[in-house]
């Protein structure tokens, strides 16, 4: 027969200890917190994405409006370098390009390159807006000529 002692009543003890409940504590306190971070991480880059489209279909827009503008007109109706196409005190001439969406802090910008008064002329529509205070920004180019070729 044989007799128990404490440290053997001890050793055949069943459970767990305090330190590997704390361990494992820790382990999914951890986890929790990667995946929260990687779930915020997902939802701002869907926002981008989202924000994206919209200044793409927004630049997609400006050039149908381009092309279907008299290359005469060209410079009233898209002042160079003017923001959302406002020259000093005049009409926002940009607003609502498409479906009425707009973007937080949206500038649209025509520049005319490499002047108003050339012949073929290339023309750059830049679409820029901010999201949790980072500039974005998105462009594209056309060419212009007074004559079809």
């Amino acid at each position: 027969m044989r007799v128990r002692t404490r440290q053997s009543r001890r050793r055949d003890a069943r459970g767990f200890t305090l330190v590997e409940v704390l361990f494992a504590l820790v382990v999914v306190v951890v986890s929790g917190v990667w995946l929260m971070v990687a779930y915020q991480s997902a939802l701002h880059l869907t926002e981008v994405s989202q924000q994206t489209n919209v200044a793409l279909n927004d630049i997609r827009s400006m050039m149908e409006r381009i092309k279907t503008t008299p290359f005469t007109v060209l410079n009233a109706s898209f002042p160079t370098g003017a923001v959302n196409g406002v020259v000093g005190a005049g009409p926002d001439l940009y607003t609502g390009v498409i479906g009425g969406y707009a973007l937080t802090g949206e500038q649209i910008t025509v520049t005319h390159s490499p002047s108003t008064a050339a012949d073929p002329r290339e023309l750059i529509v830049q679409v820029q807006w901010t999201n949790r205070g980072r500039t974005y920004q998105r462009r594209t180019t056309t060419m212009r000529a007074s004559q079809a070729s």
